[in-house]
């Protein structure tokens, strides 16, 4: 398996990912005005405030129930995947002899579908990517250390260097693994919803004759 081949599937996966986060199933693109949306700058937020709240970092036994939970999670995806793909390949997309509303409806479910794919493949190499944070703990054990802010000083030379570069690490480490786990929940929390809404417009249209 060659890494360009590996490249050319991954990075549009993770774009549509991305892009589809800020598309309505009605199609219309709401980028926001800086690469993140508000809600991810709050979530960057939250993930540096954790930081000085847990200045050990998540303990390793945490850790393992959350590479179990991730692990199972890829596999409920896929199976959903699969399972919503399946509907898809189902719809019947012809616009002939349709109204321009039917059409219309017709629109919003191949949108809804390519929102729910996109986001859903995106949790899968997020769920990958938390799996590989959070082994790494166990691989590099200074990972673990507890971060002491109060020893934090601008006097040059008091400055241990090797030490500072191994603190920016755990830093960078501890935030982005925050940032991974809260922005998950909120994906998931989002394509969850996403999904209830579009099941009971579908619901709603159906009329029942009595």
């Amino acid at each position: 398996m060659q890494y360009a081949f590996v490249k050319q599937l991954i990075f549009p996966l993770i774009k549509g990912g991305q892009e589809w986060q800020h598309i309505t199933i009605n199609g219309q693109d709401k980028k926001p005005k800086l690469y993140f949306s508000n809600v991810q700058w709050v979530i960057l937020f939250l993930s540096t405030i954790i930081l000085f709240k847990l200045t050990k970092g998540i303990s390793k036994d945490i850790l393992g129930y959350v590479i179990s939970a991730f692990s199972i999670t890829i596999t409920l995806f896929m199976s959903l995947l699969v399972s919503i793909f399946d509907k898809f390949e189902k719809t019947n997309f012809e616009t002939e002899k349709k109204t321009e509303s039917e059409i219309i409806r017709l629109k919003q479910k191949k949108n809804f579908f390519k929102r729910f794919i996109s986001i859903t493949s995106y949790l899968v190499i997020l769920s990958i990517l938390i799996i590989v944070l959070s082994s790494m703990t166990y691989i590099f054990n200074f990972l673990s250390l507890e971060l002491k802010f109060d020893s934090l000083t601008f006097n040059w030379n008091e400055i241990n260097i090797l030490l500072t570069i191994k603190n920016c690490i755990i830093i960078l480490y501890r935030i982005t693994m925050n940032y991974f786990l809260i922005n998950y929940l909120f994906l998931t929390l989002f394509v969850t919803g996403s999904a209830y809404e579009y099941y009971i417009s579908e619901l709603n249209l159906r009329k029942i004759d009595v």
